[in-house]
């Protein structure tokens, strides 16, 4: 018997933070991919739609795969050399192809292939994102890594640089199993216990795919959410190929379809009877800890990562209140990128250490003085 993919179900949404949607996705049997494009204006949009058009109708196995996925970083780098509105202009992509009996997964960044098997869920891919380096050196939890200043921020893109290294995974696939591609607007928003709970629920894929966005604007949609979804099957001599839909490439300007479902609307506190004594120590409490907070927001630096993976000395703490109010602002945006760093160093570097203004540029100093080939040209962003 041949495995073959019986299903594809697939839902992308701009969100509800976002202005525009720079995923894009990919439907061409026996190739599936998502990519989730970065870059000013809209630059990311230009570069995720190269990443998918370039797997379009690809064929082969491993070796084809790769080489597609090589081909085309070089062409978004150039593109981004060439022309100074893409400057700065990179995708992740996540792709799965059916090979016989396994499939093979080409993956750069932080989108995301899952495989759902028997009701238990199983992360295929690992991230390329700082976050994601410092969980596996066991330096952060998962948990704190969901709320991380700089969860953001990748070390790997498609663009970023003349060559790219690939993931290349094989994964033994059975009948009846369920692929997941994603972008990080899913997995930002909805926790791997969410998705196995509605992947459980069954249902079409289509459906199952509008239900995961539908999941990620609940949470806040902080990002373009896309979501893509295969099952396998089986076909035998004497079968007929599986009826799937025509093959389907998305641009992202036409998955702006406005948001799937509003935030849930938080209830209101139910007001308390006074305590007018322990309402005033806890005013006072109140003076002295915003009075220390405030001198500690003068004098504290750290050094981080903008989202575009560039480092940079942050003043404040790093702590997020909420999604959109933190304690910290940039102070000093420096011309190394991130994806020049050794893991090493970026997990020397940015392991956000407080300490002074003048500490957080000599770190930068010391490491720049001996790799002085870490700089950017003068004339980048």
């Amino acid at each position: 018997m041949m495995l073959v993919v019986r299903e594809t179900g697939a839902c992308s949404d701009v969100g509800q933070v976002r202005q525009s949607n720079e995923d894009a996705l990919l439907l061409s049997d026996p190739v599936f991919a998502v990519a989730d494009g970065m870059g000013g204006a809209r630059a990311g949009e230009v570069a995720s739609a190269m990443a998918v058009a370039a797997l379009h109708g690809l064929q082969g196995g491993e070796q084809a795969l790769a080489r597609a996925i090589e081909d085309v970083n070089g062409r978004i780098y150039n593109a981004a050399r060439d022309d100074t509105s893409l400057l700065g202009m990179g995708t992740t992509i996540t792709a799965a192809m059916l090979d016989g009996d396994a499939l093979v997964v080409g993956h750069v960044g932080d989108s995301r292939a899952y495989l759902f098997r028997s009701g238990r869920l199983q992360q295929l891919t690992e991230d390329h994102s700082l976050v994601g380096e410092l969980v596996r050196r066991g330096t952060l939890t998962p948990a704190e890594a969901e709320r991380h200043p700089q969860r953001s921020v990748i070390t790997r893109a498609l663009g970023a640089e003349g060559h790219v290294d690939i993931d290349v995974l094989h994964i033994a696939i059975e009948a009846d199993d369920l692929i997941l591609l994603c972008s990080d607007g899913l997995t930002g928003m909805v926790s791997d216990s969410e998705l196995t709970r509605i992947l459980r629920g069954g249902g079409s894929l289509e459906q199952l795919a509008q239900q995961l966005v539908t999941a990620a604007n609940g949470a806040g949609g902080e990002d373009n959410v896309t979501a893509v979804l295969l099952r396998m099957g089986t076909r035998g001599a004497d079968d007929t190929e599986p009826e799937l839909p025509a093959i389907v490439i998305l641009p992202p300007t036409a998955l702006d379809s406005g948001p799937l479902a509003p935030p849930p609307t938080p209830k209101p506190l139910r007001p308390r009877g006074p305590r007018l004594l322990a309402a005033g120590i806890v005013a006072a409490v109140g003076i002295v800890l915003a009075v220390v907070i405030a001198v500690g927001l003068q004098w504290a630096h750290f050094v981080g990562a903008t989202p575009a993976g560039r480092v940079t000395i942050y003043q404040g703490l790093p702590f997020e209140l909420t999604d959109s109010v933190t304690l910290y602002r940039e102070v000093r945006l420096t011309d190394v990128p991130t994806a020049a760093l050794s893991a090493d160093q970026r997990a020397s570097l940015l392991d956000q250490r407080i300490g002074s203004l003048g500490s957080a540029e000599d770190r930068i100093a010391t490491l720049t003085a001996t790799s002085p080939w870490l700089r950017l040209p003068a004339s980048a962003p």
